[in-house]
């Protein structure tokens, strides 16, 4: 009787091999010349090449040129039994000509005699750890190199020689620059604005270019009148020198730069030049992360040059000073501590008041020792061997003049110290006290000292007693919008702080912390305050000194608003580019069933058991379909919003922006008013429709959201487009609502004010909405009154070549369609059976994969038309086209490419390179069928 067959175990050899084809590092063994004589199916995921195709070829010929040298020096190791393994890092060739960091493990193969065989070993994917420990180590280069550089701000004089030399030294060590320069702005005698290299720096073999006298009095807006324009508008200059106009390339190419970056450099709120970085080695552009912290560094510099303006004026204040001293009443003096006491200076005053000249205080450093009333003599050597306690408070002593007679001094004196901290003399005015009352004296002589302290302080300060300001500097009085101090006087400080200051702050007034000041003018600042205590005039006082952070926060809020932005513009349209997918045979599915239902013959009896009649689905598939296309269109809208080319400027349809915005904002809308819309006939205009989308969106949802709810029917928002007599394009959104107070009119672009709830709104719509308009070279203003509605103009530069698209004209004949053979390449197996479906005159066959096709194209290349996915896990169409290319047989020519709207970069910059077509899902069915009609038709002439 017959055995049933029995289950034969794999082998040893089986089971190895199954193991190894699963695993996801490369397994690899070489021949003793070096040639791949194994590799495991990994290598084909990390490669892109076949196994079949890399066996028997050396495999130095994949490995990076500039590691070939380190590969034959681990391999003498090897060789020479130094070692029984090694492991290395090294960059192995793709197919698509770029490299992937592996880390290669090796051993040597030997037979049973020793005799040298081969390798073997493993590949590890290593790119990803190796980017990211490259961007760590990047951004801490960076992070190094500021604060260097403010290591230099904070221990260098300004006024140095050579300053900015020093300071671009640690920005060109961390960018990785070949050079990096200083350009500043400055006026010739005639007024024009002019701009010369000031200070370099350069990288080891890079020709400086410091004293090329082309580089000097270089009149800014004639030579680079683009460069003038942008950083005008606080824009910079990033990108590689080939594509900049031919008018800076003449200037740009001599030097050897291949891509520089330029940013602005603002001093007092006006373009005060600019800090340059060129690329010499490679046309590479500094990418967001690079310009934002080499845009930190440029403004520490623009910081570094107000102070120094700022030195220069305080300089020309201590000549005026010495001009002043020599005719005050009272006598200005410094003592010197350091070396031999003496006499420093002594002003004029010291004759009115004493009858002994200065020259004589400069010959007897004795002489006030001498002339003091001997019961104030210890106060007088206490006043100028410790200035540090003198200082506390103002010291009264008398002296005896020339003539005799004795005169009441008030001193007040402060240490000045070198930078050990040791106190090496005594500056002092002294005031005559004689024919004055003594306390009243005494509060003006204190007022007097600190504001001397206090007035050179560029920070807001003010000095309060009982918690109320007797003190305010010129900073604050600046700060808080008032003319005077007088205006200050008596009132609280907390008076102007938005936020209530804890209880025991509150008892003391010492104010620390961030604080948002409320200006006179209704305008918020944040500062951030320090409050000390101490005695003024006897009694206790409290000192508070503020520095404005205001555009700090601004700034901070901005980049965190803007990253938020760019992620939801990519969840935007990663969600609409999975909703086409679905949505695309949904709508073909349901065309294909109308298609269907239109050849029956209609019922002539009404349906058994009451079931529905062929009307009744005719009626259910068109409500579907039109559902359908309103999805679609939807996320039309969404793919608009969400482009990823926030930077180019085109001629653009404001209508079309208009009516997207409008789809967006529609629930906003409808329950508040209606909407009008007041077409005129306008030009296309020069923006850039995903930034001015955005722009028009926020525009339309203010408008909505300043109409209450209950009234639609009363109210409208109306959108209006014209043409201006200066020939821009005005978009005019005017709502019916409660409009805006007079007081607050002037706000509403101001960051971060708002007069909506909280959580409704965060006060920088308006503001970006000004910020995108202004740098698209427009215009946006608001006329409002309360009670009457708001109105909100655009005015937008028209595009100097407005093209107009010729619409094609339809055909007055159905032309007779030719059969031909159609390859549907989709990911999606429901699309592909929806373009089977629309397509069904022709043969048509389908593959789920990138892989699949190729195999079929490998083994029949008589397509007519081959209907492509674009982005696709295992083998994306760009992979796919350009293997198919390799081929020779011209199958590239019929590839109609499909998407769904969300493309990498790579895929994006491919689609714009070849001629071949591209359809967009949802199909649009006539289209779809013409595009391969003419393919069919093109294949046939050609073979013909």
């Amino acid at each position: 009787m017959p055995q049933p067959p029995q289950d034969v175990p794999p082998s040893h050899e089986d089971r190895y091999r199954l193991v190894l084809e699963n695993l996801r590092e490369v397994v690899f063994q070489t021949d003793a010349g070096g040639r791949w004589s194994y590799l495991s199916p990994a290598w084909t995921e990390l490669t892109g090449f076949t196994v079949e195709e890399c066996l028997g070829r050396k495999v130095m010929d994949f490995v990076h040129p500039g590691e070939h040298a380190h590969c034959h020096e681990l391999g003498r190791v090897l060789l020479g039994r130094r070692k029984e393994h090694c492991r290395q890092e090294l960059r192995y060739l793709t197919r698509n000509g770029s490299y992937r960091w592996v880390e290669v493990f090796t051993r040597l193969l030997l037979a049973e005699d020793g005799t040298y065989q081969g390798t073997c070993g493993t590949v590890n994917d290593i790119t990803e750890r190796r980017q990211a420990t490259e961007a760590l180590a990047r951004r801490e280069r960076y992070l190094t190199g500021l604060v260097e550089l403010q290591q230099l701000l904070l221990a260098t004089g300004h006024s140095e020689q050579g300053f900015y030399a020093r300071l671009l030294t640690p920005m060109g060590e961390a960018s990785g620059a070949s050079r990096v320069y200083l350009f500043e702005a400055h006026r010739s005698p005639s007024g024009e604005q002019l701009i010369s290299q000031r200070a370099e720096w350069c990288a080891p073999g890079v020709k400086p270019e410091q004293d090329n006298p082309a580089l000097q009095e270089m009149p800014f807006e004639k030579a680079i009148p683009r460069w003038y324009e942008l950083m005008s508008r606080g824009q910079y200059i990033n990108g590689k020198v080939r594509d900049f106009p031919a008018e800076e390339r003449e200037i740009l190419e001599p030097q050897g730069i291949q891509s520089l970056l330029a940013l602005p450099l603002w001093v007092h709120g006006a373009l005060a030049g600019f800090v340059g970085f060129d690329n010499c080695a490679e046309a590479r552009e500094w990418d967001k992360l690079e310009v934002d912290l080499l845009a930190a560094a440029a403004g520490a510099i623009s910081l570094a040059m107000e102070h120094r303006q700022s030195e220069q004026a305080l300089r020309e204040r201590e000549q005026r000073f010495r001009r002043i001293a020599e005719n005050a009443s009272d006598v200005m003096y410094r003592y010197q501590l350091a070396g031999v006491r003496s006499f420093a200076f002594v002003s004029a005053g010291a004759t009115r008041k004493l009858g002994f000249s200065p020259e004589e205080h400069y010959r007897n450093s004795r002489l006030w020792h001498e002339r003091v009333h001997p019961e104030d003599r210890e106060a007088l050597e206490r006043l100028l061997e410790d200035p540090r306690a003198a200082a506390k408070a103002p010291v009264v002593l008398r002296f005896i003049t020339r003539s005799g007679h004795t005169v009441w001094l008030q001193h007040v004196v402060l240490p000045v110290l070198d930078a050990s901290g040791l106190c090496v003399a005594v500056d002092g005015i002294a005031r005559d006290l004689t024919d004055r009352r003594q306390v009243e004296e005494a509060l003006k002589l204190s007022e007097a000292s600190f504001r001397i302290l206090l007035e050179g302080v560029p920070e807001p300060a003010a000095i309060q007693r009982d918690g109320r300001i007797i003190y305010a500097n010129a900073a604050l009085v600046a700060t808080l919008g008032f003319a005077n101090a007088e205006e200050l006087q008596d009132r609280r400080l907390v008076e102007f702080v938005l936020e209530e200051p804890p209880a025991a702050a509150r008892q003391r007034e010492l104010l620390t912390g961030e604080r948002r000041l409320l200006r006179r003018d209704g305008k918020v600042r944040m500062a951030d305050f320090v409050s000390l205590p101490l005695l003024f005039d006897g009694e206790p006082a409290v000192v508070s000194i503020a520095r404005d952070v205001t555009e700090q926060r601004r700034l901070q809020t901005r980049l965190a608003l803007a990253d938020r932005l760019a992620s939801m513009g990519t969840l935007a349209a990663g969600i609409a580019h999975e909703i086409n997918n679905p949505l695309a045979f949904v709508i073909s599915n349901l065309g294909f069933l109308a298609d269907d239902l239109r050849r029956r013959p209609p019922a002539s009896t009404p349906e058994p058991d009451g079931r529905p009649s062929v009307e009744e689905w005719h009626t259910v598939l068109g409500e579907a379909r039109e559902g359908a296309e309103r999805v679609r269109q939807i996320v039309r809208q969404l793919k608009t919003f969400s482009r990823p080319d926030e930077e180019r400027v085109e001629p653009v349809d404001v209508h079309a922006v208009l009516d997207s915005a409008v789809m967006l904002a529609s629930n906003e809308i409808r329950h508040r008013a209606r909407l009008v819309r007041e077409y005129g006939q306008v030009p296309t205009a020069m923006a850039n429709e995903g930034r001015l989308c955005q722009v028009f969106l926020n525009l339309v949802v203010n408008a909505a959201q300043a109409i209450p709810e209950g009234a639609a029917e009363r109210n409208e928002v109306r959108l209006r487009t014209r043409r201006s007599p200066d020939g821009r394009v005005v978009v005019e959104v005017k709502d019916s609502g409660v409009g805006i107070a007079p007081e607050v009119l002037g706000r509403v672009f101001d960051p971060f004010y708002t007069t909506k709830p909280v959580g409704v709104g965060t006060g920088l719509g308006l503001s970006i909405c000004h910020g995108i308009v202004s740098s698209l070279g427009g215009d946006i203003s608001v006329e409002s009154e309360p009670g009457r509605g708001t109105t909100v103009k655009v005015l937008l530069p028209v595009a100097e070549e407005a093209r107009q698209v010729e619409k094609p004209k339809q055909a007055t004949q159905t032309p007779e369609t030719q059969r031909g053979r159609v390859l549907v390449v989709d990911d999606e197996p429901a699309v592909g059976r929806a373009l089977r479906r629309i397509l069904r005159e022709h043969d048509v066959e389908l593959a789920t994969s990138g892989r699949q096709a190729l195999e079929k194209l490998k083994a029949d290349a008589s397509f007519h038309a081959i209907l492509c996915d674009v982005m696709m896990p295992d083998l994306a169409g760009k992979d796919l086209y350009e293997a198919v290319q390799g081929v020779g047989a011209g199958l590239e020519q019929r590839f109609v490419f499909v998407s769904g709207g969300a493309f990498t970069q790579g895929a994006r910059e491919f689609l714009a390179r070849i001629p071949n077509p591209t359809l967009d899902k949802p199909f649009d069915e006539p289209v779809v069928k013409r595009v391969v009609r003419e393919l069919i038709r093109a294949a046939s002439t050609g073979a013909s």
